[in-house]
């Protein structure tokens, strides 16, 4: 016996039995093992999520500057955005793309400073950033000189930044208070 056509002509849409979801997609029906999301706060979640944070407090201190200013207006660092971070992605995302992965890295590293890292709190102070704690089971917490020095090491890296005579591991108060106004002042 050959059968020829749809083995059930039923149509229908939602969960059966918190097992079976039913529904249609371009027009065709189909069911499929019904899934409840998971969001897990494991440590390694948690840690990737407070990379994404500290990314994003980071670029607060850009963005706070850039919110009242008119449209083609902001800072130096604002507008270099713009002319060397390709056209279909923002600043910010391309920020992350740089960092995430080496955020953890770049803590450790940042801690090896000496004098710098009285430089880049008092700096990042000035430019209006604070302290982020992760919030989960083990906070985690970045200080507001820390998400400067990524700050700048995104300028450096994708902007050319060339205001730090001897690297961003060596920055002076003079080279930290010109990267603030950088960041911040309107142009």
């Amino acid at each position: 016996m050959r059968l020829t056509g749809p083995m059930f002509s039923l149509t229908a849409s939602g969960t059966v039995g918190k097992t079976i979801t039913m529904s249609k997609w371009k027009g065709r029906a189909y069911a499929r093992t019904r899934v409840i999301p998971f969001n897990g706060r494991t440590a390694d979640q948690q840690l990737q999520r407070g990379y994404l944070a500290v990314i994003a407090k980071a670029a607060q201190a850009v963005l706070t500057a850039a919110k009242d200013t008119p449209p083609g207006a902001g800072s130096q660092f604002f507008l270099d955005t713009m002319v060397k971070i390709p056209g279909t992605k923002s600043w910010v995302s391309q920020f992350q793309a740089n960092e995430h992965n080496a955020v953890g890295a770049d803590k450790t590293h940042y801690l090896t400073l000496s004098s710098e890292i009285a430089l880049y709190s008092a700096a990042a102070g000035d430019a209006g950033l604070n302290d982020y704690i992760t919030v989960g089971d083990t906070p985690v917490t970045y200080t507001a000189g820390f998400q400067l020095y990524i700050l700048a090491k995104f300028a450096v890296a994708a902007l050319g930044y060339s205001g730090f005579a001897s690297g961003i591991d060596s920055a002076t108060s003079g080279e930290l208070t010109s990267f603030v106004a950088y960041v911040q002042t309107s142009v």
